[in-house]
């Protein structure tokens, strides 16, 4: 379909009707593939069909959802400590910001230094690192302050007392494979996981203390939306990055599976429509038996979950001593569902012209097609 040139010749809506989507309960009173973020809905006997000339509008006119993903999650929480120190002549693990919901800047920077603190603390002389400094230290985003993150983590020995930690070479690594931890802590996105000279954020190391700084203000969370999809073919497009986690394209724009973009708040997950046309999708089909509703993030990644983890049924809860999820049923018995309403209106955009002459008609059976064959003027030529 050209963009340039519609192919609506008019519209006039001929049937209208609401349709209620409750996914609490969807595996267990539908069908059995259904998770609270994923429903599959069947119409069985309640086939929507569109006639010659017309088509089916879904358009979104509310959506709730309780918010029980966190604001930093596997997705935003993981960096790369690289570096070499006397005890140990190299060391490269991953090491984690913890995840959950943050009220301020500072409490996110003080997880940081502290589970940075104690990994560095495996890898060097000294005992523990104390978390001398830590910016920013504001407890409201409208407070004034530059929001940069600065720590200064101060090597000790079992007794207490400053020492030289030994650590000779530092670099924190924010890969883009990993997630979006730069866009938390304020550094630069590594794209080049090769690199290993890359460090995203600025570390001074000097004998007894090493410091982190942030290049730019940091963030609370790194994705403010969560995306409605609808695997039934429509006309709409997305820029490609939408859609990173399930590939990678070679253009900036692709067909798209985008129902709406919905915005996270504190507790809820809510959107109201105004004019009931804000967000909608013109199907490419005449007849609908089946729709699938599923939830992403802004990369097309279920919520809270990496690529790898798409079998998972949890964005947040009790994890572990390795980050594992202790249930992995948070999409089927827990409280990881919506409930949303949509208008389907059937639209007439054109009156096909079709043909009204009288057809063929089958020749007479072979018994009733006999008798005599005449021979005009007996048989001579007309001319």
């Amino acid at each position: 379909m050209s963009l340039q040139r519609s192919r609506f010749q008019g519209q006039e809506i001929v049937n209208s009707f609401n349709l209620f989507v409750d996914s609490e309960k969807s595996s267990l009173v539908g069908d059995r593939q259904s998770e609270g973020d994923d429903v599959h809905i069947h119409f069985e006997g309640n086939t929507i069909e569109a006639g010659d000339g017309e088509n089916i509008r879904l358009s979104l006119l509310n959506f709730t959802m309780f918010n029980n993903i966190y604001m930093v999650n596997i997705n935003n929480s993981r960096f790369n400590v690289r570096g070499a120190s006397g005890t140990t002549p190299s060391f490269l693990d991953v090491v984690n910001i913890d995840r959950k919901n943050y009220k301020n800047l500072k409490d996110i920077a003080t997880s940081f230094a502290t589970n940075l603190g104690t990994y560095l603390a495996t890898k060097s002389a000294a005992t523990t690192f104390e978390n001398t400094t830590i910016l920013p230290d504001t407890l409201t985003l409208g407070a004034t302050d530059d929001r940069l993150l600065d720590i200064t983590l101060t090597a000790k020995n079992g007794a207490g007392s400053t020492i030289a930690h030994g650590i000779t070479d530092l670099k924190i690594q924010c890969l883009e494979a990993e997630g979006e931890s730069s866009v938390i802590l304020g550094g630069n996105r590594q794209d080049d996981a090769t690199d290993i000279t890359f460090s995203s954020l600025k570390i001074t190391i000097a004998t007894n203390t090493i410091r982190v700084q942030g290049y730019f203000p940091m963030q609370r969370l790194s994705d403010p939306y969560v995306y409605l999809r609808c695997n039934n073919a429509q006309s709409g497009l997305e820029m490609s990055v939408l859609s990173n986690d399930r590939g990678i394209y070679n253009t900036d724009i692709i067909n798209s599976d985008i129902f709406a973009k919905l915005f996270r708040d504190v507790e809820y997950i809510n959107y109201e429509s105004n004019t009931g046309e804000e967000y909608f999708m013109n199907l490419q089909q005449r007849k609908l038996a089946n729709l699938r509703l599923f939830l992403t993030d802004s990369k097309g990644r279920k919520l809270g979950r990496t690529s790898t983890q798409r079998d998972l049924g949890t964005a947040a809860g009790l994890t572990d001593s390795s980050l594992d999820f202790e249930s992995n049923l948070q999409n089927k018995t827990g409280n990881l569902f919506f409930t949303a309403v949509i208008r389907v209106d059937i639209v007439k955009n054109r009156s096909p012209v079709k043909l009204e002459t009288e057809g063929i008609r089958p020749p007479l059976p072979a018994r009733e097609a006999q008798g005599t064959y005449i021979w005009p003027d007996y048989g001579r030529p007309k001319h």
